[in-house]
């Protein structure tokens, strides 16, 4: 969806999509950097609160999933998310009072299991207590907000997943229509010996580590093992493992080295390759061709990724009929 598209339907559908169905992703977004602001309501939803602090929180979410496409928001389009963000969050907190009148409560397990997640985001207790502490939480109310969000998910799961069926039909057609989704591209195998440099370095310093890199290749041509020499000469981070690098596709490796390394046949070693990092010898010990990965390989993976769209949008049809029996305040 282009970020320029944004209606009322179409955003609002991306956020219940992300709040409802992806507990985990609702929590506190850590890395941010958040103004202390005045706790009040945002709505009141048949008479439990939604904080704005908690809006904020997942209007930042929001923000950095849609600024992964490549294109930040605009003022007038955060202002929108903002009110959608408000509205899914009075869809979920429906959601959440329909599973209490379901019986539906969330796996203290599971609850224990996404809290230590959090936990391990931090290099200490000292740092987890610390941001609860900036943001005004207790681990409580964070563990209470966990407990919704799994709720949600559970009365989600059994309401309507469950319920929905999908076709090998529809399977097939979805495999058919998206093999851009399944395709592997070329993978090159490659191994790796450098000679690091400094660019602060005088050119005569340079040119002795030129001289032991150039050694290194006379030494390869005369037919010397490229491994062995990777672990007695190399500076590079997998000298350990005699250069090994493992696969490599277009995209990993900066344009510079990706020229030469993809053009290399098995068995080939590259000329010297000077960097900013130092020079560079590199050898192809495999390739793997681009391919479509298999439907049978691939036929369950879209059997659960149909079958969630469609919860999803069941979900959605579902709660608008919810929001009209509710009583809702929209504070801010």
């Amino acid at each position: 969806m282009e970020v320029g598209m944004f209606n009322k339907r179409s955003c609002c559908y991306l956020v219940m999509t992300m709040l409802c169905m992806l507990p985990g992703m609702v929590l506190p977004s850590w890395g941010a950097v958040e103004k202390p602001r005045v706790e009040s309501k945002a709505a009141v939803v048949n008479g439990a609160a939604i904080m704005n602090h908690e809006v904020d929180g997942e209007v930042l979410l929001v923000q950095r999933t849609i600024l992964g496409t490549g294109k930040p928001l605009d003022c007038e389009q955060i202002s929108s998310v903002r009110k959608e963000v408000i509205e899914s969050m009075i869809r979920r907190e429906i959601l959440y009072q329909e599973s209490g009148k379901a019986g539906i409560k969330a796996d203290q397990a599971t609850v224990n299991k996404e809290l230590d997640a959090l936990k391990k985001q931090f290099p200490g207790e000292t740092e987890y207590k610390n941001e609860l502490s900036r943001r005004n939480l207790s681990e409580e109310t964070l563990r209470a907000r966990l407990e919704k969000n799994l709720a949600v998910q559970q009365y989600v799961e059994k309401k309507f997943t469950s319920a929905i069926t999908v076709t090998d039909n529809e399977i097939s057609a979805y495999y058919q229509n998206h093999l851009d989704i399944f395709r592997q591209p070329l993978q090159v195998r490659v191994s790796h010996i450098l000679i690091q440099t400094d660019p602060r370095w005088e050119a005569s310093r340079k040119q002795e580590a030129r001289k032991k890199i150039e050694q290194i290749l006379k030494s390869l041509k005369k037919g010397e093992d490229f491994a062995a020499l990777a672990r007695e000469r190399s500076d590079g981070p997998t000298r350990t493992d005699g250069g090994d690098l493992g696969y490599v596709r277009m995209g990993q490796l900066g344009k510079q080295l990706e020229t030469v390394v993809f053009s290399l046949k098995p068995g080939e070693t590259s000329e010297v390759i000077e960097t900013d990092y130092g020079f560079h010898l590199f050898r192809v010990t495999d390739k793997k061709p681009e391919t479509v990965s298999a439907y049978e390989d691939v036929k369950e993976r879209i059997h659960r990724f149909l079958r969630d769209e469609k919860a999803k949008q069941e979900a959605y049809l579902q709660t608008n009929k919810l929001r009209e029996k509710a009583v809702i305040e929209i504070l801010n």
